[in-house]
């Protein structure tokens, strides 16, 4: 463990107690305990504050990111739900003159991989003149033939940057790391701002800290000047891996803050040489690929047939210069640790330089004499895998095995040398951290990423730090430590305010397009429509359910919860046997087997499946969908993802959660109904909301009301309730229950919401106004929507409601076609619309 200096601390207030790490450079304070000269003005505005100041403020910010849904990682330990993104109030912060050395010695390290790529890819003079090892490149399993000669002429190597350094105790900067593939935490660099700059405003001012929007519409400039054609406005595409990947949320923030199109692989095809993405109203063509996909699964036809990422011929497309992508494929050659030894002599031979900025000492254990100096050094050193793959380089350090484990490791190194490189051990510069009750010096890594500017490039002013109490987490990954701090590079002049917004000299074409939303954003609204009303049908039965449960009697209620668990059955929330088993059940059993159903994750309509499926498309379609919109559902996360604890589920715990979710469809469909403009996105997803809840009403009429019992009140009453519709009923007839009224308020009422006509007159809007719709011929959606409704017009609410032989028939045969041909509907606007996205899911199939 790191001593502390016992020097006392020159400032007064929260830093009263900070002691600076013995033999460690501090990043605010040097040695004696002073504050460095940049960090003045910050400090001097924390110290105005208190304690209870920064844990006002530390909750805040922890509220601010998690209504934001920041995470970084796919799944937290539990593997149920995404690890929350930890942020630290403190800035980590950098002086002009910091910031200016460390830009200009990885702007001159950024031309040297794109040239030494460049090289690799064509010429090969690096090899041909034994600068570098031909064991470093053709043993490296990610380089591909495909990638030799890819580019055509004038075509960008490298249009993003970033580089992971550290600050040795003398206070010199080291590069520990190159990435060029796709570049992780440039989203969270951009939240980390929003939420820091908001939490400490008065800080923020007083820094006259460097904005970092200049820094993207840089970006955005350059990605339109790489675009073959159409450079006025062409079309962009973020390339996703999708909602499993761990930096999912950094890729809708992007291309949300950017303005660019949010797809995946499946998103995508090649025709006639051009990359196309499809749409509603067929494919359109791409002119750019800003990629976050590693560059081997980019395509699965030259490089990584297992990859369901890709888009099949991408490389062709590539080669005939109709499409660009950023960074250019086989960019992740350049992170490599075994170049790391020889980037000092290439940058020798291919910009007649020194490297300004040095990497931390690396041995590829390839070379014999390396190999010679790391046997004798064995315990001095840190080894890594020379082939930097898809995750972080694991940390081999030999001090610290037990004598079995250090034979076995070198066993391995003797027999495949080339495979590892040795690491001199790093020591890390600290940052002051707030630790709940007092501030910490913890040690930091820091990424700071660079955009292509011409034959330059351009730096963040600011970047990502991670910071840990233990420097050795940090090590392993840039994504390790336990908390992240915003980077703030303190200026010397004033600061002006820049938006990414174009200036009023910019001319748009007024729109009120829509059309080309991606087929797949499509589905997914579609189907998160079909999933919210899903839940908050399945909620609202269940709540009539859990009352009946909870009032304790037993006498009367026998017949309601028969129908009543009937009715769950036929929405899929409880298994048929419980509807029939459970007549005779005493309600402490009830009180056991309803949670049990209800968070029965192996059927796919019960409650707990509905919302976490309900949850995953809003994380689907986020781009698509307000801030306030997803967060109303995932708000549901902390209830329903986690498993059901053994033992008894407390009746009137399940009723809370049972209301949230009643609760946040309504949220959702009000933010749906006022807050999105009448496009595609809206119709789809009222759609999904118009379709699921016609099925559900009309099968929860056919198992409440078809079959009456003597004494029908109680029934008709509970499915006014289930179906939201009681205060209206009260309204008209006041307290008399009659089924006929009751049959018209929830099928035959064209005025009620909530009946199944009013559901398939807004279905038939909707499909007319569709793009495709209008035709002279009416689509197979459009026919059966109109017969559907015709059908239930013409319905007579009073010969619905007469009984033959104990049944309400007529009843009985038009909600049975509506249960059939609802999901023929639902499949009609799949096979016109969504065929693309994927195959179609069926009603009973989800």
């Amino acid at each position: 463990m790191d001593q502390v200096t016992s020097d006392p601390p020159v400032t007064t207030g929260l830093f009263d107690s900070y002691r600076p790490m013995a033999g460690v450079y501090d990043e605010m304070f040097d040695a004696s305990g002073s504050v460095r000269p940049h960090c003045q003005q910050v400090v001097k505005q924390l110290n105005q504050s208190s304690r209870k100041d920064l844990d006002r403020a530390q909750r805040h910010a922890r509220q601010l990111l998690r209504e934001n849904g920041v995470s970084f990682s796919a799944f937290d330990e539990s593997g149920e739900s995404p690890r929350p993104w930890q942020l630290d109030i403190l800035p980590a912060v950098l002086s002009e003159e910091d910031f200016s050395q460390l830009s200009d010695g990885l702007v001159q390290r950024a031309q040297l991989l794109s040239l030494l790529l460049d090289d690799l890819f064509g010429e090969q003079r690096l090899l041909k003149e034994k600068v570098l090892p031909p064991g470093v490149i053709f043993g490296h399993p990610g380089f591909h033939r495909a990638y030799h000669n890819l580019l055509p002429p004038g075509h960008r190597r490298i249009t993003l940057y970033a580089a992971d350094v550290a600050r040795s105790p003398n206070g010199r900067w080291w590069v520990t790391g190159d990435r060029t593939r796709s570049q992780s935490g440039l989203g969270f660099a951009v939240e980390n701002r929003v939420v820091t700059g908001r939490v400490q405003q008065q800080a923020f001012r007083s820094a006259r800290v460097m904005r970092l929007a200049p820094f993207f519409q840089r970006l955005r400039e350059t990605l339109r000047e790489s675009a073959p054609r159409r450079k006025e406005n062409p079309r962009i595409v973020l390339l996703s891996r999708g909602p499993d990947s761990p930096t999912y949320f950094e890729d809708v923030y992007l291309a949300r803050y950017l303005g660019y199109t949010l797809a995946e692989g499946g998103d995508l095809a090649v025709r006639n040489d051009r990359v196309m993405v499809k749409t509603l109203v067929g494919l359109l063509p791409v002119e750019v690929l800003l990629r976050r996909v590693s560059d081997g699964d980019c395509d699965p036809v030259e490089l990584n047939s297992f990859s369901f990422t890709g888009v099949s011929g991408l490389v062709d497309v590539v080669r005939g210069g109709h499409v660009a992508v950023a960074n250019s494929l086989g960019c992740a050659l350049a992170e490599t640790p075994a170049l790391i030894p020889f980037l000092r002599s290439a940058c020798r031979f291919l910009l007649d330089e020194n490297l300004e900025l040095p990497s931390l000492a690396t041995w590829w254990c390839g070379e014999e004499p390396s190999l010679n100096y790391v046997r004798e050094h064995l315990d001095e050193l840190v080894f890594r895998p020379a082939w930097r793959s898809r995750a972080d380089s694991a940390r081999i350090e030999p001090r610290q095995m037990s004598q079995p484990e250090r034979d076995e490791f070198l066993q391995r190194l003797a027999a495949r040398p080339a495979d590892f490189v040795a690491q001199e051990r790093i020591v890390r510069s600290t940052v002051p951290a707030w630790q709940g009750s007092r501030i910490e010096p913890w040690h930091a890594a820091f990424r700071l990423f660079l955009a292509a500017d011409g034959d330059s490039f351009e730096t963040l002013p600011g970047g990502l730090a991670r910071v840990s109490s233990d420097p050795n987490s940090l090590d392993r990954s840039m994504t390790a430590g336990d908390l992240a701090q915003d980077v703030w590079v303190e200026s010397s002049r004033p600061v002006d305010s820049v938006s990414l917004l174009p200036g009023p000299e910019v001319l748009v074409t007024i729109t009120r397009g829509g059309d080309d939303l991606p087929s797949r954003d499509a589905d997914n609204l579609f189907w998160l429509g079909r999933m919210v009303e899903r839940g908050d049908c399945a909620a609202r039965a269940s709540r009539v359910l859990i009352h009946h449960v909870l009032s304790g009697e037993d006498t009367g209620q026998k017949s309601e919860q028969r129908v009543l668990l009937r009715a769950l059955a036929a929405l899929g929330q409880v298994e048929p046997g419980l509807a029939v088993d459970g007549l005779d059940q005493a309600l402490p059993s009830l009180e056991v087997s309803l949670p049990q159903a209800l968070f029965n994750t192996q059927e796919p309509r019960s409650l707990r499946s509905t919302v976490r499926e309900m949850v995953r498309l809003s994380d689907s379609v986020r781009d698509r969908l307000s801030s306030d919109a997803w967060r109303s559902l995932n708000i549901l996360s902390d209830d329903w993802q986690a498993d059901l604890k053994p033992g008894p589920l407390d009746m009137s715990e399940l009723l809370r959660m049972v209301q949230r979710v009643i609760d946040s469809a309504a949220m959702f469909g009000g933010l749906a109904s006022e807050s999105t403009t009448r496009n595609p996105i809206w119709r789809f997803l009222e759609l999904g909301r118009r379709l699921e809840r016609a099925w559900n009403a009309a099968t929860l009429l056919q198992t409440m009301l078809t079959v009456p019992c003597e004494n029908e009140g109680p029934i008709l009453e509970a499915t006014l309730v289930a179906s939201d519709s009681i205060m209206t009923y009260r309204s008209r007839y006041l307290a008399t229950l009659r089924a006929d009224a009751v049959i018209d308020l929830l099928l035959t009422d064209e005025t009620n919401p909530r009946s199944i006509l009013f559901q398939i007159e807004k279905v038939h809007e909707h499909v007319t106004n569709l793009p495709f719709a209008g035709q002279a011929m009416l689509g197979p959606d459009e026919r059966l929507a109109i017969s559907l409704q015709n059908a239930v017009k013409l319905a007579d609410p009073i010969e619905l409601a007469r009984t033959s032989d104990g049944q309400r028939k007529a009843l009985d045969r038009l909600l049975q076609r509506l249960i059939d041909q609802i999901p023929k509907l639902s499949d009609a606007v799949n096979q016109r619309y969504l065929i693309h996205a994927g195959l179609p899911r069926q009603f009973g199939q989800e």
